[in-house]
């Protein structure tokens, strides 16, 4: 049994920022908020097509080590914030029955991937809550927008996949407002998202005082951008180009379905994309499957990794931690060929019980729905 100080150190090693740590470590340490209650944390998503590894394992690592820590974690289905990004076909209708239907079963088969208990969870859907108290929903709206400028709200559009230059309707302007404030209105301790969603965080923390002065700033704790599995549009990367930009570009994205593994992909799938991803030999940096072995398959493992080889090719060989690995592939030790096995081997196994989860009938009937509304967008 792991104490609390090894998880806090995981979440704190492995996650991309946490905003601040110092709050983190006091929250997790007492246990209690300031209401004396157990901690609160939520994550949000779009319900916008398929859930991919990096959505579905990604966030439910962070989740089940939040819960261990005995906080209470909450899936937020923002089915306003899709009919708004016109994702799905572009109404708040189906945004809610994709979202209570197959979005949710996908995430609770992520959390039981990890060694997660589903039932710990609690999955909200957004319109469902902002009925109960429609006028708190909307004063936190205001408040948010009244301490924040036009043109900083302009710029957080990035938060929705979309470029601050872009020629959007109006709507999508309310978009970050409306993100921020769905955190004040469900009282949540920890705000939890991909590096993407960073710029509502930060909006959060610096209008915290002014829409709740009574209470502490919402932390917020942002794990790493998975990267898909195509070459990026320029490779080499050009000399100057800024990190994050590639990151982005990169990043898997339910969009896309040639960058994305989906949780409930198949072994064959699997494989058969993993061994057309790109991976070039001898690259540590912007490689699809370092990045998942470093942030998937490292987060909380207790074995060595094992790559599997003919003996003409150098037999089997095992590496300690992800470090070794990534070591030895950066020198030629390993080929793409066998790194990529790995992963593929790897990942089937831990999205087993994804699959086992959505061979239920019923199960698949919410897939089906899904296949049928993607296949008319």
């Amino acid at each position: 049994m792991e104490n609390k100080e090894e998880i806090i150190q995981r979440l704190i090693t492995n996650t991309a920022e946490i905003i601040t740590e110092d709050e983190f470590k006091a929250l997790i340490e007492r246990g209690k908020n300031e209401a004396g209650q157990q901690p609160t944390h939520y994550i949000g998503f779009e319900i916008s097509g398929y859930v991919h590894i990096g959505t579905g394992i990604m966030s439910a690592l962070v989740m089940k080590d939040l819960t261990d820590l005995g906080v209470k974690c909450t899936i937020w289905l923002a089915d306003w914030h899709t009919w708004i990004n016109q994702k799905l076909d572009g109404t708040k209708e189906s945004a809610q029955r994709i979202g209570q239907g197959y979005f949710a079963e996908a995430m609770k088969a992520s959390y039981l991937a990890v060694g997660g208990d589903p039932e710990q969870l609690e999955i909200r859907l957004a319109s469902e809550w902002y009925s109960k108290q429609p006028m708190k929903f909307w004063e936190n709206v205001i408040k948010v927008s009244q301490n924040t400028s036009l043109s900083r709200m302009l710029r957080s559009v990035d938060i929705m996949g979309r470029e601050a230059g872009d020629n959007i309707d109006h709507a999508k302007t309310m978009y970050p407002a409306m993100q921020v404030a769905d955190i004040f209105f469900q009282n949540i301790d920890l705000a939890h998202s991909g590096m993407d969603q960073r710029k509502a965080h930060v909006i959060m923390r610096d209008v915290a005082t002014s829409v709740r002065p009574d209470q502490p700033k919402p932390i917020a704790l942002h794990h790493p951008l998975l990267i898909g599995m195509q070459k990026p549009s320029e490779w080499p990367i050009p000399a100057g180009k800024k990190d994050k930009d590639v990151a982005i570009e990169m990043k898997m994205s339910k969009s896309n379905s040639k960058s994305a593994l989906w949780v409930h992909d198949s072994p064959e799938e699997i494989t058969e994309k993993i061994n057309k991803a790109f991976c070039p030999e001898k690259e540590i940096n912007y490689n699809p499957m370092l990045n998942w072995a470093g942030h998937l398959l490292a987060w909380n493992r207790t074995k060595p990794f094992s790559i599997e080889r003919k003996p003409e090719h150098g037999g089997d060989t095992e590496f300690a931690n992800y470090q070794d690995l990534e070591t030895a592939y950066g020198a030629g030790e390993i080929h793409p060929a066998d790194l990529k096995n790995m992963i593929a081997r790897e990942l089937t196994q831990l999205l087993a019980p994804v699959r086992e989860h959505f061979a239920k009938p019923e199960i698949a009937a919410k897939k089906a729905e899904l296949d049928k509304l993607l296949a008319q967008s």
